[in-house]
């Protein structure tokens, strides 16, 4: 080869990888603080994406890009990944606007998991991935199998009972179907029925189930108080279930299967329980310590429940003969017309010396569950002048007690809600919160569901709606990272992305690598904040710049842009050798 061939031939190589280095991507993320989802401090960096992919993370000055997003003086993270979410309802209706479930990817969720509480919003599971395919959503989604879902299926209506052997093996025999098809874990909520009549002998079995395929189980535990949801004082007929025994009860799932565990939504539920979180975290410190893998998640508030709720007990409500033996989740309460004559039932018994007292003492149970008196404030009700008021003010202003003020409500006002009024409490406080989210152990969750769309009732926002379906993920950094300085950015980012996409066991999300899905959040942290409050539930957030799923933008500079680039994440459905 001549000389001149030689050199001829160097500056072509030289000049292809000239090229290469300045060869176009279809989107360039340009000078933003990159928060890479593993709790380390950000660091300026560009990111190129094609298709749906994180192709080079770097400084690129010269490549060029179909588009290119300008992310100076924004943070790059992750796409926030939920723990605990209700969406999959959303998900998988009929409702296209629905399904662009924008009260949540307005927070930066890119990700959430199915069978919240331990119901699917399908089954078998495989109608549940078919629905998600084929009508396009937002957000991606990982299946789980839902625990009361396998246990309806198994025994039906006759649940109230633990399973028999031959039911159990049914069961089990479902959660492997479930993960075949594509499942990551089970999910359960043994605070609710069915599966509260369960046994910790059959919640380790199902859960045993997953562990062949590196499974995780996530659950609403059995308690979260000083008892259950379901129990009150009138009603209590054994010593109740605690919060920390819940805690124990899934830790020990961890011990006897070996797999990993997560106490969803976790709290410390009640104005009694207040402070327990120093006991939880030094039993989570010492399962650890044995080498079992624990989480918690946590949302970002200090009110709880989904929606408002009476402060009164419905058996009060209710004709003498109505069976409610069942607790306060009595399916008695569900009958067509069963509250037709609430005032004349409650004015009968509140008239009664022993009766009243029972009313008073379960009214200062619900009360001191939610909060305390001071903790419990009106959120609607026919007279304005109660509501955005504490039963403590409001019984200060009429001479009463808090609980001749639930009493009155009741009597007098609306009569087609139970108790009269929507009230809500804080039965959360911060101190433990706080706590919680000081954990290296600890994500972030919404337990929230699809809200704001108008025209589907299931969709719609109602009175004293819980603010966490428009702005948990969004609050968790302005309030614990920027109001109270509780936390870091990076740790608080870490919570969101990095540490649920281990627990869950994704591959290729909840970090920004090159080779990782291209699932990211653009956010002005000196703008970032929640809006949505109790009487105001349905503001979204402010400062989610742009949100990106699968390589494409559902919020462009703060605009929705309507596109359904979610996709159903299927683990492999193999056993893991």
């Amino acid at each position: 080869m001549t000389t001149a061939r030689i050199l001829l031939t160097g500056f072509a190589l030289a000049l292809a990888a000239q090229t290469a280095v300045a060869q176009d991507y279809d989107i360039i993320i340009r000078n933003g603080r990159v928060l890479d989802g593993t709790g380390n401090d950000w660091f300026n960096a560009d990111i190129a994406i094609n298709g749906d992919e994180i192709v080079r993370i770097g400084r690129m000055p010269d490549a060029t890009a179909r588009r290119v997003i300008d992310a100076t003086g924004l943070y790059v993270s992750p796409g926030f990944i939920d723990l605990h979410s209700h969406s999959d309802g959303a998900m998988t209706s009929e409702h296209l606007e629905a399904r662009r479930a924008k009260s949540l990817n307005s927070q930066g969720l890119t990700t959430v998991i199915g069978g919240a509480d331990g119901r699917n919003a399908r089954w078998p599971i495989s109608s549940e991935i078919a629905a998600l395919q084929s009508q396009g959503h937002a957000m991606n989604f990982v299946p789980m199998v839902g625990h009361s879902t396998v246990r309806s299926a198994v025994m039906g209506d006759d649940y109230e009972r633990p399973a028999t052997a031959g039911e159990v093996a049914r069961m089990r025999q479902m959660v492997r179907q479930g993960m075949e098809a594509g499942a990551w874990g089970l999910g359960a909520g043994i605070e609710y029925r069915p599966a509260r009549f369960s046994d910790p002998e059959e919640v380790i079995a199902l859960a045993s189930e997953v562990a062949p395929y590196d499974g995780f189980y996530v659950a609403h535990q059995r308690s979260e108080a000083t008892m259950p949801l379901w129990q009150l004082p009138s009603n209590v007929d054994d010593w109740p279930v605690d919060g920390l025994q819940g805690l124990q009860e899934t830790i020990n799932i961890a011990r006897e299967t070996g797999i990993r565990v997560v106490a969803s939504h976790h709290k410390s539920r009640g104005r009694s329980s207040f402070g327990r979180s120093g006991h939880d975290t030094l039993v989570v410190n010492a399962a650890r310590a044995e080498g079992l893998e624990v989480y918690l998640d946590v949302y970002p508030y200090e009110t709880f429940g989904g929606g408002a709720r009476p402060m009164i007990p419905r058996w009060s409500l209710v004709a003498d003969g109505v069976d409610v033996s069942g607790g306060r989740d009595s399916p008695s309460y569900y009958a067509a017309g069963i509250f037709s004559d609430a005032q004349a039932h409650l004015a009968r018994r509140w008239s009664d010396p022993v009766t009243r007292e029972r009313i008073a003492r379960d009214i200062a149970w619900i009360v001191d569950h939610n909060g305390g008196e001071d903790r419990v404030v009106v959120v609607d009700y026919p007279d304005p002048g109660f509501v955005g008021k504490t039963l403590t003010e409001l019984a200060g202003e009429m001479g009463v007690t808090f609980q001749e003020v639930v009493v009155h409500m009741a009597l007098n006002g609306y009569p087609d809600v139970i108790g009269g009024a929507w009230t809500r409490g804080y039965g959360i406080h911060d101190v433990d919160v706080i706590n919680y989210y000081k954990q290296e152990y600890t994500a972030t969750a919404s337990d929230a569901g699809v809200s704001g769309v108008e025209g589907v009732p299931q969709f719609a926002s109602r009175p004293g709606a819980h603010p966490r379906h428009f702005g948990a993920f969004t609050r968790k950094i302005a309030h614990y990272v920027k109001d109270l300085q509780a936390i870091s950015l990076p740790f608080a980012v870490r919570s969101m992305t990095g540490l649920p996409a281990r627990i869950i066991g994704l591959p290729d999300r909840g970090l920004l690598r090159e080779g990782y899905r291209a699932d990211v959040v653009i956010f002005d942290y000196e703008r970032l904040r929640d809006r949505a409050t109790v009487l105001e539930p349905d503001l979204y957030s402010e400062g989610v710049d742009y949100v990106m799923v699968n390589g494409v933008l559902t919020i462009d500079n703060g605009e929705f842009t309507d596109a359904l680039p979610g996709e159903v994440v299927l683990r492999g459905g193999r056993p893991v050798s």
